[in-house]
């Protein structure tokens, strides 16, 4: 059976999901092309690859800097916990990055409270430049990226993604026993 033919008989999936799958030789295997996991990881990596190695060329920093730099400007006099929990990143990727950034001079951090090691962070007066300029690019490659679907369709997708977010605590409760 050809690739094609066997995308041509899709079958549901017995547990109730919305799961696309295809048949391939008696074992039912993902329609990737209606996967949403597939679909969302696809975009991202692909899409932050390709602003980390712009912004490495043009700005000498990568993605995960430019999205604490995004996050230090949203919410300034951060912990670097609250950013990882925020944007979803790994501590020791953004304990590296804040480092290269405070090297750098785009961000100060400071322990206010000796009782409590966690330390505050925000952008410097450099760090803000950067952002300022930086930001230009991401909004213009976002337009890019959006330019095919209309106001409506942006909202919508944009909301279903906000709810899809919101149900990450339960994915992150569950385990293989659940199944």
């Amino acid at each position: 059976m050809t690739r094609d033919q066997s995308r041509a008989a899709p079958t549901g999936p017995d547990d109730g999901s919305n799961l696309p799958t295809l048949d391939r030789d008696g074992h039912s295997v993902l329609d990737l092309d209606g996967y949403i996991p597939f679909l969302i990881s696809a975009v991202g990596n692909k899409w932050s690859r390709s602003s980390s190695g712009l912004y490495l060329k043009e700005f000498g920093i990568g993605v995960t800097e430019w999205r604490m730099l995004a996050m230090l400007a949203i919410e300034p006099r951060i912990t670097a916990y609250r950013m990882c929990q925020v944007i979803g990143l790994d501590k020791a990727a953004a304990s590296r990055g804040l480092k290269a950034m405070e090297a750098r001079g785009l961000v100060r951090s400071w322990q206010e409270d000796p009782q409590n090691h966690r330390k505050l962070i925000e952008l410097t007066d450099a760090g803000w430049v950067l952002h300022d300029r930086i930001i230009v690019v991401a909004r213009r490659r976002e337009a890019l990226m959006l330019a095919d679907l209309s106001r409506d369709e942006v909202a919508t997708l944009a909301s279903l993604l906000r709810r899809m977010h919101k149900r990450i605590p339960d994915l992150l409760a569950i385990d293989s026993q659940d199944f």
